[in-house]
């Protein structure tokens, strides 16, 4: 996780930047607990009526008052919740994941969805004297029947083994600790007199003897773990789930380190053996669901998040009549290409809305700071999702932020096509974390996410202790956490939903809710609405990023249907409800006071934007309120049945008469918080430079980072400090930032010096000119044309020239299955390899992650990246730079978010081989000065050119390097010689 932090500020004013609904009070600053709190003098330690609170920030508990909230509660602390883990798996050995607060064990389960650590287990034969082997295991083994407890018989024991070499790529490598990563772990499988068992020869004698077997998890809590031949401890502990009718092993094991460290956030009772050092939900227990195969580098496979979620399904079902809810955690996403359009969210959408009792939470991503950088799946509706803060007390002491406040974490993703997210949370934690791993503390909201999963059990634990007849349900839930957070006051809705988690308001409002009959009647809804940003035109939100911004001719206009899910009872017909409609902020008006749903009928409502209350360039965010209206008063402030999400971007926009350079006013933000900026780029531009400046001599320092409109990080601005640099600017290409609004996020450091508030002023220039190269070969000699035309209003200043960077090619192949194996070639004089995959936005969604990796003839990993868009780059360097060939395989790991047909996919493959090669000038171009509106062209001969196999095309760059300037620009063409 990164270690800078970025926070976003904004104006108070409704007018500009930020709303905040009527609805929802400031209430008292988060961590506070309602309640007053002493400090010790010249200690960290609290008391609270007399009982110690530690003095530790490790979990952050009191940035949502949870420490407090268990004072006051004790037994409200997740007993008789069960938290599902989908993740990479939960060491339950570890201290901190064995007992629960009231004693029980805390892992009552352990199951592997991804289907990758199967082992098939074969009849043995042999004799007691020479051993037993099996066909095809390669093994031999002795001992089996002084086995602990023994076979009943040896016609039903089994032969199999775990081989070490399909981990090669994978986050553990040597199991047993022999220095080899190539064993071959004889197991046995054998029916004792109580149960199947299952044997591990944990300590590679080849026997055994003394060897104890386990049986499925679930019957006893038994595990096992391999004796290491160079001493110390087990890296994984081995749990099973044995079939017996296929004669198949699944074993479970963390193997990449989050599951295990989500878990004790989620639920963790005396973490590292520290007296109340816990987490959120410390009398929760916990279901381990591993979703991640192993051998694909903890990424999900075809499926396994979808038979995770069927699984959940069926054990709150049975769990149902014993009134025990179940809570599902899910610290996982990629980024999304069109928010809530995912075949995976489709899916939860309506299995949730299904199972009353079950309870999704998960993380909003780690795409940020830009908007609209959501993942998936959590853009779908009915998930509760959430984003990452950083509380000030951990910002101190886990990174010595000097903070004066909670503030959101840079890369913590934001909402803009769709509400999300939800509720924001810490989202940095020390927590339990295997025996092979180093870090306990970590950030991301993967940490957020188990932080509100544990305080939806301690609701839960609550609700269902005070009436066991009657459990809130996810929406129910969802919104009472998101109407009783408090609101951060630097940051508008879109980034943070509700705010941070307050769990004493949330437990109040669930007991009103309950009270008023507010969740006797609660519906779903589904919104739709005009969002140019979607292919189709329409989304759940209104989403303006553009240029345009609409103004009192255009009328904005909602629809608004219920979702009735099928376990409830048919009576569409007689159903009829009116609601009332408020606007949060001054610029936005419903035409309607009232609307009204019978049946299935659907209502719509028009919303008009007033542009003159939108004239100062920054992000308007504010929504219609819908609450039930009737004839025995009006609803409760914080009783919304829906809520109309309209965000208008008014962007900087670039003139001829100011030079196509606009410059901000000064600004002034506090250390740790971000500030927000929009830029409608000219057409005509190759590039923009954007500059920081901060006064000389002062102790500001500022650093920026710029996202594309899809909410992409593009590049970065360095830090200006005004001790040591006043200015830093950075100059992007166009082709870099691509099409519509770019947003530049400026964040004031925190993690140096004292803190302090900073000024700065941002400044953008287009640089308005097109550079047109191309290679012509009429006379047989290649000469490179390049055509310039200054389309600014001011004399362009700066050096030419030109380079052959390599060859390549674009490809099309297809998926007929989630796994892809494509031929590449490393050739002779290559200095290194580039490889593009890509995939159509559509085809991108049904994926619940794509992992692509290049290999070598031996199958190890040479290069790899996830996708969180749908492409990406991976590099490769030469390292056999005198091999005539070097084979390489593209290998691409499709996780589709359905099992049941795969379908064909189709992917795009751009493969460049670049060769390093110095620069040339461009006669008659060199120290050139284009004047506006005066094309100017030159021709030179290439001096060198690449011999390309068949199918090739060359790869050449003209750059530009504007006189004054450290940075060349970079305009790149393709040529193929005959």
């Amino acid at each position: 996780m990164p270690l800078m932090m970025a926070a976003c500020s904004r104006n108070s004013s409704d007018a500009v930047q930020r709303t905040q609904p009527p609805t929802q009070a400031a209430g008292s600053p988060a961590g506070a607990g309602d309640r007053a709190v002493d400090a010790r003098p010249g200690d960290t330690s609290r008391s609270i009526h007399g009982a110690y609170l530690p003095p530790w920030n490790f979990m952050s508990p009191s940035a949502a008052g949870v420490d407090t909230f268990l004072l006051d509660h004790p037994t409200y602390d997740g007993r008789g919740v069960v938290v599902l883990i989908f993740d990479t798996g939960v060491d339950m050995s570890i201290p901190g994941l064995q007992k629960t607060s009231t004693g029980e064990q805390k892992v009552i389960d352990a199951i592997d969805f991804s289907r990758s650590n199967v082992v098939q287990f074969r009849k043995a034969s042999g004799s007691g004297a020479s051993g037993y082997t099996a066909a095809g295991a390669g093994i031999r083994i002795r001992g089996i029947s002084s086995l602990n407890p023994p076979p009943t018989s040896n016609d039903e024991v089994y032969i199999g083994a775990i081989n070490e070499s399909n981990y090669r790529n994978s986050s553990v490598r040597d199991f047993d600790g022999d220095g080899d990563a190539n064993s071959n772990i004889a197991a046995v499988l054998y029916r004792a007199d109580d149960t199947w068992r299952v044997a591990l020869d944990t300590d590679g004698d080849s026997s055994m003897a003394g060897e104890h077997g386990i049986a499925s998890y679930r019957e006893h809590y038994e595990t096992l773990q391999l004796k290491q031949q160079s001493g110390g401890k087990s890296p994984l502990t081995f749990a099973a789930a044995i079939d017996p009718g296929s004669h198949t092993v699944a074993f479970h094991y963390d193997m990449g380190g989050h599951g295990t460290h989500v878990a004790g956030i989620a639920a963790g009772f005396g973490i590292n053996r520290e007296q109340g050092f816990n987490g959120i939900a410390p009398g929760a227990q916990l279901i381990s669901c591993k979703f991640s195969g192993d051998t694909a580098k903890d990424n999900t496979v075809t499926g396994s998040m979808r038979r995770a979620y069927e699984y959940a399904a069926r054990v709150s079902d049975s769990l149902a009549e014993y009134h025990r809810p179940v809570v599902v955690n899910m610290s996982f996403g990629i980024g999304a290409a069109l928010e809530g359009r995912a075949d995976i969210e489709r899916f939860l959408d309506t299995l949730i809305p299904n199972h009353p009792n079950l309870y999704v939470v998960t993380s909003a991503g780690n795409e940020g700071p830009g908007l609209s950088s959501v993942g998936i799946p959590a853009s779908s509706p009915r998930m509760i999702t959430v984003g990452a803060a950083l509380p000030q007390g951990i910002g101190r002491d886990g990174y010595n932020a000097a903070l004066d406040r909670d503030i959101i974490w840079d890369f913590s993703s934001r909402g803009g096509e769709v509400d999300k997210p939800d509720v924001i949370a810490p989202g940095t934690a020390v927590s339990t974390i295997p025996r092979y791993a180093f870090q306990s503390r970590e950030s991301g909201t993967s940490m957020a996410s188990p932080y509100t999963a544990g305080v939806v059990a301690l609701l839960l634990s609550a609700m269902k202790q005070e009436d066991s007849t009657w459990m809130p349900t996810q929406e129910l839930m969802r919104r009472a956490l998101r109407n009783s957070a408090t609101i951060l006051q630097d940051y508008p809705l879109i980034e943070q939903g509700g705010g941070m988690l307050n769990v004493r308001r949330a437990y109040d409002l669930l007991r009103s809710y309950h009270k008023s009959g507010f969740s006797d009647d609660l519906q779903l809804y589904t919104i739709t609405t005009f969002s140019p940003n979607y292919p189709d035109g329409h989304g759940p939100t209104a989403f303006w990023r553009s240029a345009y911004v609409p103004d009192a001719d255009w009328r904005q206009s909602f629809t608004i249907s219920r979702y009735v899910p099928r376990i409830k009872e048919s009576s569409d017909d007689e159903f009829f409800r009116a609601y009332s409609l408020q606007a949060t902020a001054p610029w936005l008006r419903p035409i309607q006071n009232t609307v009204y749903i019978r049946g299935r009928d659907v209502a719509t409502v028009d919303v008009m934007y007033d542009r003159d209350r939108m004239r100062e360039p920054g992000l308007y965010s504010g929504r219609i309120i819908a609450r039930r209206a009737s004839g025995h008063g009006p609803a409760s402030d914080q009783e919304h049945e829906f809520e109309l999400i309209n965000t208008v971007i008014v962007p900087y926009t670039f003139s001829p008469e100011k030079d196509y350079t606009v410059t901000t006013q000064q600004q002034k933000l506090a250390a740790g918080v971000t500030r927000r900026f929009y830029f409608a780029p000219p057409v005509g531009a190759a590039a923009i430079t954007f500059t920081l400046s901060v006064p000389k001599g002062s102790r500001s320092n500022v650093s920026g980072k710029i996202a594309d409109r899809k909410g992409v990080t593009a590049n970065y601005l360095p830090h200006a400090h005004g001790t040591e640099r006043s200015e830093a600017s950075n100059t992007i290409p166009m082709s870099a930032l691509g099409d519509g609004v770019i947003e530049v996020v400026v964040q004031a450091e925190a993690f140096e010096g004292a803190g302090g508030e900073s000024e700065f002023t941002l400044s953008a220039s287009a640089l308005m000119m097109s550079v047109t190269p191309t290679v012509e070969h009429s006379t047989g000699t290649p000469s490179l044309h390049v055509e310039v035309e200054n389309n600014g209003t001011a004399p362009v200043r700066g050096d030419f020239n030109y380079t052959i960077k390599g060859f390549g090619r674009t490809f099309l192949d297809t998926l007929h299955s989630d796994f892809a194996s494509i031929p590449l070639v490393m050739r002779k004089g290559d200095g290194a390899l580039w490889i593009q995959p890509r995939f159509a936005d559509e085809d991108y969604m049904r994926a619940t992650d794509i992992l692509v990796q290049i290999v070598d003839a031996d199958g190890n990993v040479q290069a790899q990246e996830p996708l969180n868009t749908p492409s990406t780059w991976l590099f490769l360097p030469n390292f056999n730079h005198e091999s005539d060939s070097t084979k390489l395989w593209l290998q691409v790991n499709f996780a589709a978010a359905h099992y049941e047909h795969f379908g064909p996919i189709p992917i795009e493959v751009t493969e460049n081989h670049m060769r390093p090669s110095d620069p040339h000038s461009i006669g008659g171009m060199m120290s050139s000065e284009i004047f506006p509106s005066i094309p100017k062209s030159v021709t030179t001969r290439l001096s060198s050119t690449i011999q390309t196999p068949p199918g090739y095309h060359q790869i050449g760059e003209v750059g530009f390097k504007p006189r004054g300037s450290d940075q060349t620009i970079p305009f790149e063409f393709t040529f193929t010689l005959p």
